[in-house]
């Protein structure tokens, strides 16, 4: 006992001797670092009071090395090289020597906790893109970002009690759905890459429908059964040089293709599908990442109840106690004006509201629709009134002289009674019958829509940023019961307001690869973020 005491005392010393002699522990760099030696009492973490590094120290090492996004960049975030000599010849280094490790295994911890609880794009050059959208194009793009606020301090501590360094790990990682499958997908692409890639599709002239023959088909039939959208490479031995024949089989492997892609799924094998099934595949491994690495953004707690709403995908996911209970298209902001990226909680929902015309709309759309149509408030249900309240003062509009108002500010300028135009429940009213809110610093909700045959689009970008949804009514009846009142309410067009007992946190999302069902999808990037976040995480990251 007492030969281990004397040892742990010695080891001790030197520790906090190469500690301050190497002016580690004063540097500002190192203050986080210096911390954690505190909080562990002045004493090595990684290594036993017999000088032996710990089972965990590797395990660190382990895990960090398996990470989906941070495999490609590895060797310069960290220094696990180094770390990774010094352990290989543990049993041969001197005190110091371990005591350098242990320092070199703690800041390795430290980053590492940082990268998963944070993310790894420099956020502040991603904010900088978007102001720079906003600058140079007028595009308003907005974009949250929800970081896992934990103490690194302690999860070691604890990490170190059970022995197990994913302790700490999965405290702060994404728990995002489909995180996991994402990864699964990663490693499962890696290894076609390993092996060649997948089978490249010469270009078409024109598209290929089914019932013909072509020598594209061969092809285009190995390429889907590389990506299990077909069981088999082998096709109906009926039919005389059957590998160049479009049969139904892959009729429906093309159709099953073409829903995972979200492309307009009619089975004909035109230059978008080509262009879809020729993506390098080193090119879906990067989306992968990228994707990956914005699930590390959003809030680690999604709610008991919750509605995920995925941008790119243009749907609407509604979710209780992990059960998927519904699913709706939804319409989402033009490119011009893009759907804000966050999370909120939904408080109100109103039936037949009415439709308080933002500003922004008033001067640039209805301001020059009234100097062509005077009569268009009346048209429309229209009015004019002081100020957001309907029953405030209503201005007579019938002699105003539009036209003085254009391309001006003087709608709600002091110098002039502000105007604000609303917008009565019913007709043509571009919120419908239902307005779900969730109030937030961007002033966008979700809504019901007059204009349902915008849902039958494939892409779906026709909004101002916020939300309309094709099944409106299903939401409000999955998340209140209503009774015979309530449906009288909704038939004579009167504004009604419900306020929920527990608010519904809601999740939007951009995300234009995922899994479900376990297949693996991809979106367009209809905002272009790929492209930014790309090039911050592959190309700007050193």
């Amino acid at each position: 006992m007492k030969n281990h005491l004397f040892t742990f005392i010695f080891f001790a010393f030197i520790f906090n001797s190469y500690l301050y002699a190497n002016n580690l522990m004063v540097k500002n760099s190192d203050e986080k670092i210096k911390k954690y030696y505190y909080y562990f009492n002045e004493e090595t973490i990684w290594i036993d009071e017999n000088d032996q590094v710990k089972d965990i120290a590797f395990d660190l090492i382990k895990e960090i090395k398996k990470d989906k996004i941070l495999k490609p960049f590895l060797n310069k975030l960290f220094s696990l090289q180094k770390v990774e000599n010094l352990l290989e010849h543990r049993d041969y280094i001197n005190h110091e020597t371990k005591v350098k490790l242990d320092i070199l295994l703690t800041k390795t911890y430290d980053q590492y906790m940082n990268y998963l609880a944070k993310g790894f794009i420099n956020w502040e050059k991603f904010v900088e893109e978007l102001q720079k959208l906003e600058d140079e194009s007028e595009i308003k793009a907005k974009w949250s970002k929800y970081e896992a606020r934990k103490n690194y301090i302690k999860l070691l501590k604890y990490s170190m009690e059970k022995n197990d360094i994913n302790y700490a790990i999965h405290q702060v990682n994404y728990t995002f759905p489909y995180a996991q499958d994402l990864e699964k997908e990663i490693t499962r692409l890696e290894k076609i890459e390993e092996n060649g890639g997948y089978t490249k599709i010469p270009q078409i002239i024109t598209p290929l429908k089914k019932g013909n023959f072509y020598p594209h088909i061969d092809y285009i039939r190995k390429r889907l059964y590389e990506s299990k959208d077909i069981d088999s490479t082998q096709c109906s031995k009926i039919i005389k040089n059957c590998q160049y024949y479009f049969d139904n089989k892959l009729f429906k492997a093309i159709l099953n293709f073409q829903h995972r892609y979200g492309l307009i799924a009619d089975g004909i094998i035109g230059k978008n599908t080509i262009s879809k099934l020729n993506t390098p595949i080193k090119e879906k491994i990067k989306l992968l990442r990228v994707n990956l690495e914005r699930m590390r953004w959003l809030p680690r707690n999604l709610g008991e109840k919750y509605i995920l709403i995925n941008i790119p995908a243009f749907k609407l996911k509604y979710f209780e106690e992990e059960k998927l209970h519904l699913k709706m298209n939804v319409i989402v902001g033009k490119k011009k004006h893009p759907t804000p990226i966050f999370s909120h909680k939904m408080s109100e929902i109103i039936v037949n509201p009415y439709w308080k015309i933002p500003q922004t709309i008033v001067k640039k759309e209805i301001i020059p629709k009234l100097v062509k149509d005077s009569n268009y408030l009346l048209e429309e249900n229209i009015k004019v009134f002081g100020n957001w309240d309907v029953k405030s003062l209503e201005f007579d509009v019938s002699s105003v002289d539009w036209s003085m108002y254009l391309n001006n500010d003087l709608i709600g300028t002091p110098k002039e009674a502000p105007m604000r135009f609303i917008q009565a429940p019913g007709g043509s009213n571009p919120l419908g019958k239902v307005k779900f809110l969730f109030p937030n610093q961007y002033s966008v909700y979700m809504h019901d829509t007059p204009e349902k045959h915008y849902f039958r689009m494939n892409k779906k970008t026709f909004s101002h940023g916020c939300i309309r949804l094709e099944k409106p009514f299903e939401l409000f009846e999955n998340i209140l019961t209503l009774n015979k009142d309530d449906i009288k309410v909704i038939k004579k067009f009167e504004e009604s307001d419900y306020k929920l007992n527990k608010k519904i946190p809601i999740h939007i999302v951009y995300l234009t690869a995922w899994v479900e069902n376990n297949k693996l999808q991809f979106r367009d990037d209809i905002y272009n973020y790929d492209e930014i976040h790309s090039r911050l995480l592959f190309e700007s990251s050193f």
